[in-house]
C-alpha cells in the first residue's frame, strides 16, 4: 500500500480540449493541402502550362493531409484544370493526364505507407502503456486514465468506482519461493484480473504487487468485480521449487466517486486505499467498501 503523498495525479486535459486540438490540426492540414493544390491550378489557368508538375506535391500528400476526401478533392481539381487547359494550342492533354495519373498512384502509395507507419506507431505507443509482466495497463496509463474518467463522471453525472487490490503476504512468498516464482504468480494474477474484468473496466498494475481497477459504474458493480477477482485469484497457483503448486490471496478496497466534489482522482484513490487497509487489517482475502470510519483506522 502507499501513502496519499506518494501519488501524483496529473493535471486533467479535458476531452473537449483534445477534441478541439484535433479539429484545429485537421483544419490546418486541410488549409495546407488546399493551398498546395491552388498554386498549380492558378498558374495553369493563367497560362503557365509548365507548372503542371507542381501537382505532384499535393497529390502525393493528399492522403496523409486530408484522407480519402482530400485525395478526391485534389485529384478532381487537378483533373478538371488539366482538362480545361488541354484544349489550348500546343498543350498535350494526354501527357498531362498520364502525369496526373502517375501522381495519384504515387499519392496512394505514400498514403498507404503513412497509414502503416501510423498503425505501427500506435501499436508501439499501446505497448509502452502495458505492463509486460502482467498484461494489464501500467501505472503511467492509470495515472492518465483516473483523472480523465473522474472528469467524465463529473461532467455527465455518471457513476464511477475504483478498486485497489494488493496481494496478501507477497513479500513472504518471494522470500520463500524466489523472485522467479513471484513473477510467475504476478503473471497469473494479471491474467485472472483481465479474465474477470469487463471490457469497459480499466485494469492496471499500480506497482509491485498492487493493482487497480477503474469501474465505470456504481460501487455495487465495483464490489462485484472485486469479489470475482478475489475468488479467481484464490484459485491461482504456480509451480515452485520442489514441484509444488502454490498460490496466495488478494485483498481489495473499493471507493465510489462523489459527483460535485471536483475530485480528479486523488480523493477517490485515497478512499480506496483506506478501504484496502481495512481489508488487510480485518484478516486479508476480502473486499471492503470505503466508509468514514476507515479514515481513522488507516491513520492509527
Amino acid at each position: 500500500m502507499h501513502s496519499p503523498e506518494a501519488i501524483t495525479i496529473p493535471r486533467v486535459v479535458s476531452e473537449r480540449d483534445e477534441s478541439d486540438a484535433g479539429a484545429a490540426a485537421a483544419q490546418r492540414r486541410a488549409i495546407l493541402l488546399a493551398a498546395a493544390t491552388a498554386l498549380p491550378t492558378l498558374l495553369l489557368l493563367a497560362g503557365v502550362v509548365a507548372a503542371w508538375p507542381l501537382y505532384a506535391l499535393p497529390l502525393a500528400l493528399a492522403l496523409p493531409l486530408g484522407g480519402p476526401r482530400g485525395m478526391a478533392a485534389s485529384a478532381t481539381v487537378a483533373a478538371l484544370t488539366v482538362a480545361f487547359v488541354s484544349g489550348r494550342t500546343g498543350v498535350d492533354g494526354a501527357a498531362l493526364a498520364l502525369g496526373l495519373g502517375a501522381f495519384v498512384v504515387t499519392g496512394i502509395a505514400v498514403g498507404a505507407g503513412h497509414e502503416a507507419q501510423a498503425r505501427t506507431a500506435e501499436r508501439i505507443a499501446d505497448m509502452s502503456l502495458i505492463d509486460r509482466l502482467t498484461g494489464v495497463h501500467n501505472y503511467a496509463f492509470f495515472a492518465d486514465a483516473l483523472p480523465r474518467e473522474c472528469q467524465r463522471a463529473e461532467r455527465y453525472g455518471l457513476s464511477l468506482s475504483l478498486v485497489v487490490l494488493d496481494l496478501d503476504r507477497f513479500k513472504a512468498f518471494n522470500d520463500r519461493w524466489g523472485h522467479d516464482a513471484g513473477n510467475r504468480l504476478l503473471t497469473a494474477v494479471g491474467q485472472a484480473i483481465r479474465a474477470n474484468s469487463r471490457s469497459s473496466d480499466i485494469a492496471a498494475r499500480f506497482g509491485g504487487e498492487e493493482f487497480a481497477l477503474i469501474v465505470p459504474g456504481p460501487a455495487e458493480e465495483a464490489m462485484e468485480a472485486a469479489e470475482r477477482i478475489r475468488a479467481a485469484i484464490a484459485r491461482v497457483s504456480v509451480l515452485v521449487a520442489g514441484g509444488d503448486m502454490v498460490g496466495t490471496t488478494i485483498s481489495a478496497g473499493v471507493a465510489d466517486f462523489e459527483n460535485g466534489t471536483g475530485d480528479t482522482g486523488a480523493r477517490l484513490l485515497d478512499q480506496a486505499d483506506k478501504a484496502l487497509y481495512h481489508s488487510k487489517s480485518s484478516g486479508r482475502d476480502r473486499v471492503s467498501l470505503f466508509s468514514p470510519e476507515h479514515r481513522w483506522a488507516a491513520a492509527s
